[in-house]
């Protein structure tokens, strides 16, 4: 159910300043991360404009005119809102303090006019690059493996990044897991869109195309809202990657959904002592949360298997920071 015709118009108007994108065809979306920029998306990849009008203030009052159109409400404690726009358009906003401040992240996708045959999507060359059934370990898994097997982690950790694997970096507090979760960062190529979810603002985001969500930790700032939520956000936000900050408390479950959603490539780190504790603790982690406590353990340990394709170990030794252990076994996932 949508709002009155006023309120449409209010939204139409405050969306002035994106028309000429709304009404490009060649477009299908459309996000801004911070106030005086949009970026756009069409078969080309991402472009970048400039649209100065696109203050603060002005998407704020488009926030606040999208929820009174959609019976919504979007306020410091309740900074997520999902809605349809009065032409139709999907929309995905998020208000601080779940981002960061003085910034709105807004996501547009506009409502696809064209239907396909499967004849006409193979005749476009959809199915041209889909890969032969095999048992062998081939393609990025063959090249990450002779990497790893000659010594060369630094190589191999960089081709991980770009072959999109899951990585998860484990060790005490202090032994360089954000430090390290930052160097891999820098590797993701710069054309991607990235979206983290932290409750601290540690990462560092090279690339241009990103949007950092924050919870507060223990629920205890204004919004209220968790990673489960921020979750829920991202996956309407037109991700190439969800990078979460941290595996604890309940967050272990959402790190599943994520990576199991279409978005690999995920970096992230959890407190443990070794690669196998790793899987345990991330396996206590999901049986405590709300969301796993009913998944039966070897059913966690199955999941993670299938879904973490590598554990990076740190470990402080003598006042320095090491990697004493790199877990890749590209087996156990094609078994």
């Amino acid at each position: 159910m949508t709002g009155s015709a006023s309120d449409a118009n209010v939204v139409r108007q405050l969306l002035a300043p994106l028309s000429t994108f709304l009404n490009d065809p060649s477009l299908y979306e459309i996000v801004v991360n911070r106030p005086g920029e949009v970026l756009t998306e069409g078969a080309g990849g991402w472009a970048r404009h400039e649209v100065p009008q696109l203050t603060f203030d002005r998407l704020m009052r488009l926030a606040r005119a999208v929820a009174s159109h959609s019976h919504q409400a979007i306020d410091e404690a309740h900074p997520l809102l999902s809605a349809t726009l009065p032409d139709e358009e999907r929309i995905q906003i998020v208000i601080p303090p779940a981002v960061t401040k003085g910034t709105v992240s807004l996501t547009l996708r506009k409502p696809s006019s064209i239907s396909l045959s499967l004849s006409e999507l193979d005749n476009a060359g959809l199915f041209s690059d889909v890969a032969p059934l095999t048992s062998e370990i081939g393609g990025d898994d063959a090249e990450l493996l002779k990497r790893h097997q000659s010594g060369r982690i630094a190589a191999f950790l960089e081709k991980a990044v770009l072959a999109r694997k899951n990585i998860i970096i484990s060790g005490a507090t202090g032994s360089g897991k954000t430090t390290l979760s930052k160097a891999l960062i820098q590797h993701i190529p710069l054309d991607e869109r990235i979206i983290t979810i932290e409750d601290t603002p540690e990462l560092v985001l090279p690339q241009p195309n990103h949007v950092r969500l924050f919870y507060s930790k223990g629920g205890q700032g204004l919004s209220k809202v968790g990673p489960k939520e921020l979750l829920e956000s991202c996956l309407r936000m037109r991700p190439d990657r969800i990078l979460l900050q941290e595996l604890r408390d309940g967050t272990a479950f959402y790190y599943i959904r994520n990576v199991n959603s279409g978005h690999p490539g995920s970096i992230t780190t959890v407190h443990a002592d070794s690669a196998r504790l790793a899987f345990e603790q991330l396996t206590l982690l999901v049986k405590e949360s709300e969301g796993g406590r009913d998944l039966a353990r070897d059913d966690i340990r199955g999941l993670l298997s299938e879904l973490v394709d590598i554990v990076v170990q740190c470990k402080r030794v003598g006042g320095r920071f090491k990697v004493t252990e790199v877990a890749f076994d590209p087996s156990r996932q094609s078994a």
